[in-house]
């Protein structure tokens, strides 16, 4: 479902594509992760223009994963853009020129252009580097391992009585001094 012809594209002008991709699971830079409810609803236009086919598009959907604060799995949203050029003409860097030009043209190989891999860019680009259940998180406690969400008011035993870096003991003498 996720390849389209270039042919079919160049004849009909453009082409739009909606769907659902639905793998399993899904790799992203922090770890992977369970996809959720219907998978992750794709929508894409291609147009044909200047020798190039433009694709532009969404893909939207949730993934499961544990909250960096508190670690509860939770559902994280994944808004992603999808946005690529090919080009029929094929551009050759020599090896030892910088590349200079950022237009991100992908050379088209064969009649066949795989938009997968185009919907797996713009789900792993667009997916935080933290995530939080929601954004009053107020995590673990550093010592037990307490929920502090659901116990807020939570005083750790296990916490050292007094943990004052040496570097400001004099500042900390000064304070108590002030207040009396």
């Amino acid at each position: 479902m996720w390849e389209i012809n270039v042919k079919e594209v160049i004849k009909e002008k453009g082409k739009v594509i909606e769907g659902y991709y639905k793998p399993e699971n899904i790799e992203l830079h922090t770890g992977t992760y369970k996809v959720l409810h219907d998978g992750f609803k794709v929508r894409m236009v291609l147009a044909h223009a200047d020798d190039k086919i433009v694709l532009g598009g969404y893909v939207r959907g949730y993934v499961e994963r544990p909250c960096d604060r508190c670690l509860k799995i939770s559902e994280m949203y994944i808004d992603g853009v999808i946005e690529a050029v090919y080009t029929f003409q094929k551009k050759q860097l020599p090896r030892n020129e910088e590349l200079k030009d950022l237009t991100n043209e992908i050379p088209l190989n064969g009649d066949i252009i795989d938009l997968e891999e185009r919907i797996v860019e713009a789900i792993v680009s667009s997916a935080p580097d933290v995530f939080v259940c929601n954004p009053d998180c107020k995590g673990l406690c550093p010592y037990c391992g307490a929920d502090l969400n659901e116990e807020p008011d939570h005083v750790c035993e296990h916490a050292p009585k007094e943990n004052i870096d040496p570097r400001f003991e004099k500042l900390l003498k000064i304070k108590n001094k002030q207040e009396g």
